[in-house]
Parts: C-alpha cells; sequence; structure tokens
C-alpha cells in the first residue's frame, strides 16, 4: 500500500502544479477581484473547483499523515476521515 500511496502522491503533486498555474492565472492575473466579477468565476469554474478539491485535500493529508509516520505515530485512518470531512465541508461551501 506504501508504494501506491506514494505515486497517488507524486500524481497530485504534478496535477497541483498545473491546477495552481491555472488557478493564479485566471483569478489573479486575468481576472478582476470585484465581488461580482468573483461570483461569476466561481460559477463557470464549478467543475474545475470540484475537481482541485479532492486532489489538494488528498495531497495534504497523506503528506501529513507521511510525516506523521516517520514520528511514529499510526493514525493513518484519522488522516483519512480528516480528508473525507475537508472534502465535504469544501463542496459544502461550493454548492
Amino acid at each position: 500500500m506504501k508504494g501506491l500511496s506514494w505515486l497517488f502522491q507524486l500524481l497530485t503533486g504534478i496535477a497541483l502544479v498545473f491546477f495552481v498555474v491555472y488557478h493564479f492565472v485566471v483569478t489573479h492575473i486575468a481576472g478582476s477581484l470585484a465581488y461580482e466579477e468573483v461570483l461569476k468565476r466561481i460559477v463557470s469554474l464549478k467543475i474545475f473547483y470540484i475537481v482541485f478539491l479532492p486532489i489538494v485535500a488528498f495531497h495534504a493529508f497523506n503528506g501529513l499523515k507521511v510525516i506523521s509516520e516517520e514520528y511514529g505515530f499510526k493514525w493513518s485512518g484519522v488522516f483519512y476521515i480528516a480528508m473525507i470531512v475537508a472534502i465535504a465541508y469544501g463542496l459544502y461551501n461550493l454548492f
């Protein structure tokens, strides 16, 4: 299972490079920060954020799990539960 976790960490890390660059270009460089424009952008990029959120959450919580395991803690289930809660909370706020 460690190999699969490592592979997903690698793939989500590579995907995050592209997602974050796209996010910054669309929201901070090409987009306006006016309230109405931000609301329109959130609605138009909803699919992007639905895909972006689980990738970020998995990468972050899996990284925390690996770090905690290196220090001797074996709480991997807690990190995955926290990841699911974070994704659910993010999707709830998105809709």
